[in-house]
């Protein structure tokens, strides 16, 4: 081959591989202005999470919704300081105590300063982590949670011995998946509805999952406890079950029932108690009624006697 045409060859591979650099280079400084960047495929998304503050005493709460284990870069941004310092110390806490070594001298830019840090969220890195300066009681504090199920009953679902009963739970989120547990004591037991067809029956739509609980006893009652899987930690809630016989809800009118034939029960014997009594006493009243007449019916034969008497002495 000539050293002409092998010279313009190797020229030619040389300016594509510049080309091919330059939009690289072009490629990596365009992505470095956004707010969510990938990481190398090993590692999960890099996610950023900005509050601003202004002014002082000011407290302001993001609440963020992790899905999956990741790397959280967490900034804040705080303005409107009165006194406007050429610099500040901030630090961070995570569930209200200092991370270790997070302090920094934050430098005033643009009226502004800004405090930010980057974190591996697994499972255990879950919780409340807040951005605090020193000179001043201002911070932010990102609450970092799976979805909660918020529509939680106060009150038990009440249902009737050999009826079925539908319990139910819904996300905003639609979790990768649905499990049901029937808690007992302190543990849970996992509702297995392919050994138990007859009695359980699970319908998941997304985020929504609904519990059949069919042909009810007794022990039936309890607390079920329905769980949303995530890659990064379940959420879960929990609902409420009672079942009763057909009879429970006629209880306080029996109850009622009896208390009346108690009452009755005593009244009348309260009165039999009472009765001879009465009769001693008007046995009595009867007696002196009686002397009474009777000494009134002799005075008054007396007063006759006398005046028959009278009568004859005056005749002689």
């Amino acid at each position: 081959m000539p050293r002409t045409q092998q010279s313009c060859r190797e020229g030619t591979l040389f300016s594509m591989a510049n080309v091919m650099l330059l939009t690289l280079l072009l490629l990596y400084c365009d992505g470095m202005n956004t707010e969510t960047t990938s990481s190398p495929e090993s590692d999960p998304v890099i996610t950023t999470k900005k509050a601003v503050s202004k002014g002082q005493s000011q407290v302001i709460i993001e609440e963020l919704t992790i899905l999956t284990p990741q790397y959280l870069e967490l900034i804040c941004n705080f303005t409107d300081l009165p006194s406007n310092p050429h610099y500040i110390t901030g630090y961070w806490t995570k569930d209200g105590q200092e991370i270790e070594n997070s302090e920094e001298t934050v430098n005033r830019n643009n009226e502004q300063y800004i405090l930010k840090k980057t974190f591996s969220i697994q499972t255990r890195d879950l919780g409340n982590y807040s951005c605090v300066f020193r000179e001043n009681e201002a911070q932010a504090t990102f609450v970092l949670d799976v979805p909660v199920m918020k529509d939680k009953r106060d009150k038990p679902i009440v249902s009737y011995i050999g009826d079925s009963v539908v319990l139910e739970c819904k996300l905003k989120h639609t979790p990768n998946t649905w499990n049901w547990y029937k808690a007992n004591n302190t543990e849970k037991v996992f509702i297995n509805v392919t050994a138990n067809p007859l009695d359980y029956k699970i319908l998941n739509n997304g985020s929504k999952t609904k519990l059949t609980v069919l042909n009810l006893t007794e022990e039936d009652s309890g607390k079920y406890i329905c769980s949303a899987e995530f890659d990064i930690k379940p959420s879960e809630s929990y609902v409420e079950l009672k079942v009763m016989s057909y009879t429970e809800p006629l209880k306080p009118f029996i109850a009622i029932v009896v208390e009346v034939v108690v009452l009755v029960t005593l009244i009348l014997l309260w009165e039999k108690c009472n009765k001879p009594q009465q009769n001693n006493s008007s046995g009595g009243e009867n007696d002196v009624y009686s002397e009474q007449t009777r000494k009134l019916t002799h005075d008054d034969s007396n007063g006759l006697e006398n005046n028959t008497a009278r009568q004859r002495k005056l005749e002689h």
